[in-house]
This record gives structure tokens, sequence and C-alpha cells, in this order.
């Protein structure tokens, strides 16, 4: 899965799987379902004397100067749940000293955080972090950057619900499940699109900047060969159901759209291993890329011995071949590791390296991920550069 913080054993397992798809396979057989290698294609963007109807805008263009500059972490619900909004908020700004964050407003369960107003989840029981709002309005005031996480199809309460829309098990004919026995969306589905469209359009309308989605996928375990798609039509392929999803949002909202894809996307053209991430068919629906280039997700050359020099070149690599791939005008920016697991040198060298290779790759700033909330040491990393004009939230902040 892209998981971002500590890898559970079927996560490993995953990670194998698609590291293995993507070096060595051309032809891989899931089910009724043949994935094969995409030739690279040429990305035509709309310009001011060619206009497509359907995209009018060009990627990027709804990106500002603080969205192309960003130095950001992941902040779990589990944060708000525990403080008033105020500590939170001074936590993030002056004892962290990030520019941006990113907060979940659907999570890795499918629960929507932040509201109870979206109708189509109202029959789902949901998990509702009453705070973020007052969060997100505080955040703003002081110049933060707010980008609310959506995680788009794997989701345990949404296809209960509506299981019509869900991947079915072909064995069985129930809901399927990864190993983890989380149930996922069929990505092929157009009532999905909306759902996830109302999502976005909600968490715009309490004042996120960006909405950034994850999980924009199929999932692709050993199992998944047994996955159902009750609303595929045709032969549709994997990288065209994603694109639906991305070109929809868009349409949806008026803030920028980002979205996290696999890091070894950077490295591969196409969709050798079913993904559905084909760089190149998903960059004219979106303004900013997140690729997850946490050293304990890639082959284990990377962490068994891990030495500054490949690292660096992990991360720099994989941000110079997206920019040349998708050009200048969609946002690179980076999910770093800010956890140890597989990290035997993790320390501030550790971080400060990760931060100089995106940096000189050319990235739009960067982001980093630790699933508990934990960055005590990236603090120390940041504290030369925090930015004197959001250091204090103003008086009146509740």
């Amino acid at each position: 899965m892209n998981r971002k913080s500590h890898l559970t054993p079927v996560t490993l397992c995953k990670v194998a799987l698609i590291t293995a798809c993507v070096f060595f396979a051309t032809y891989t057989v899931r089910g009724d379902t043949v994935i094969k290698a995409i030739p690279p294609v040429d990305i035509v963007y709309p310009t001011t004397e060619n206009k497509q109807t359907e995209q009018p805008d060009l990627p990027g263009s709804e990106l500002g100067d603080q969205g192309r500059d960003v130095r950001g972490i992941y902040v779990p619900t589990s944060r708000f749940r525990l403080k008033e909004p105020r500590p939170i908020v001074d936590w993030i700004v002056k004892r962290v000293g990030a520019t941006a964050v990113i907060i979940d407003v659907k999570d890795d369960f499918g629960r929507i955080t932040f509201t109870t107003d979206v109708p189509e989840a109202r029959p789902i029981s949901n998990v509702v972090t009453r705070r973020i709002p007052k969060v997100v309005e505080q955040l703003k005031e002081i110049g933060i950057y707010v980008i609310g996480r959506l995680v788009c199809f794997k989701d345990n309460l949404y296809p209960r619900a509506h299981p019509e829309d869900a991947i079915r098990d072909r064995r069985t004919g129930k809901l399927w499940r990864d190993r983890s026995e989380m149930s996922w969306i069929d990505p092929y589905s157009p009532a999905a699109r909306e759902y996830i469209a109302t999502v976005a359009k909600a968490a715009q309308a309490i004042g996120f900047d960006e909405i950034q989605l994850d999980y924009v996928r199929f999932p692709v375990e050993p199992e998944a060969r047994y996955g159902l798609f009750p609303n595929r039509e045709g032969k549709g392929e994997r990288y065209e159901a994603i694109a639906a999803l991305l070109a929809h949002v868009d349409r949806e909202i008026t803030i920028p759209l980002s979205i996290d894809v696999f890091g070894l996307t950077a490295y591969t053209s196409g969709d050798p291993d079913g993904l559905g991430q084909s760089l190149e068919h998903l960059a004219p629906h979106i303004d900013a890329i997140s690729p997850m280039l946490y050293l304990a997700n890639f082959p284990s050359r990377f962490w068994e011995n891990p030495k500054p020099e490949s690292t660096y070149a992990l991360v720099h690599n994989a941000v110079r071949n997206i920019r040349r791939r998708l050009g200048d005008h969609i946002a690179v920016r980076p999910l770093l590791q800010g956890f140890r697991y597989r990290a035997l040198n993790y320390g501030a060298a550790f971080l400060r390296n990760q931060i100089e290779a995106a940096k000189n790759a050319g990235s739009s700033g960067y982001l980093f991920w630790n699933q508990t909330g934990g960055y005590s040491v990236l603090a120390a990393v940041w504290r030369p550069y925090r930015a004197p004009h959001i250091l204090t939230p103003r008086p009146d902040a509740n």
C-alpha cells in the first residue's frame, strides 16, 4: 500500500510485489484483466490559443506562490481530538516550524473527519473531529498553507452502504478485502467519483487551501487478482479510471488539486504494475504531485546498508525525472521519510540529506510523513529557517 509510516509485514509483501512488477514485468494477468506496459505519451496542455472545452485551465495554474514553496508535515487527526485548536496550532508553528500542514478530511478507514453534512455519508458511521474547521481557520490566519488529504478508494465504510460501488470478491460475491481486511471502492464507479468530489467540495468550503488525493489507485497485492469491478465497462484501462476521477474532482473544486503516488512511478513510464498511476495520463488534471520517496518503501539495497549518497540519489533523481516528464506547470512536492523505520542512520543529517536532494532537483518545497506526528528531530532541523511572520498566532485567536 502507499503507507507512509512503519510498514507491516503485509505492506512489505505489497512493496515487494510492486517492485518486482515495475522492474521485471511487461504483462501481468489479474483475473480477467491484462495489465500491459503503456508507451509514453506526449502531454498536450491547453494554451491561451488552444483551450480545450473540458480542461480550460492550465495544470498548475490554481497553485499560488505559497503552494509552490512549502515546508510541510502530516498531522494525524488524533492530535486534534486530544488538544484544543490553540495548542495544536502553536505546536505546528512554534515547536515544529512548518509552513504547511496536511490534515485528513477522509481518512484511511473511510471516515469523514470534519463534518456530518455530506449527504452521501449520512448512512455511514463516521468519527468526526469537530475541531478541524477551527484549526483550519486559525492556521490560515497566521499564513499556514492547509492541505486536505482525502483517501479515495481504500474505504471500510462506503462499500458497506453502497456495495454496488465496491470491489467484489469473484470467489464469494462478497466485498473484496485486502490483507488488512479493508474493503475498497470500485475506481470505475461514477457514483464513487461523485462521492469523492462531494467530500472535496465540502473541505474547500471550510477553508482548505488544497485537496490532496491519496490511495488514488487500484489494489495490487496478490489477492487482488480475485477482485471484480462491477462498474467496469468494456476494456477501459486502469489509468483511464483514475484520470476520470481526477478530471471530475478538478471540475468540482476551484482550489488546487494534488495527488500522492508511489515513488517507483518516478522511474517508470506507463502503468506496468496496474496501479492506474500512469503519470503522463494523470498530469492534465492536477496542479501538484507528491511521489512518496521513503527509503523504507524501496528495495532492500537502499536501506540494508544506507549510504547518504544513495538516499540523496533516490530522492533527487525521482524529483528530476518527474519534472522532466511532466514539465514545469505541475509542482513536484515529494513526501519524505520522517520516521525511523529502516533508517538506521535516522537523525538530523538523514533529514537534511533528503531536503537538499529535493531542493537541488528543483522541487516545489517538500512534505514529511510521520503517521504518529512525531517531528522533534525535524523541528531541530527547521529551527534556523522559520519564517518570522508566522511564528506567533494572533492574540485574538482562540
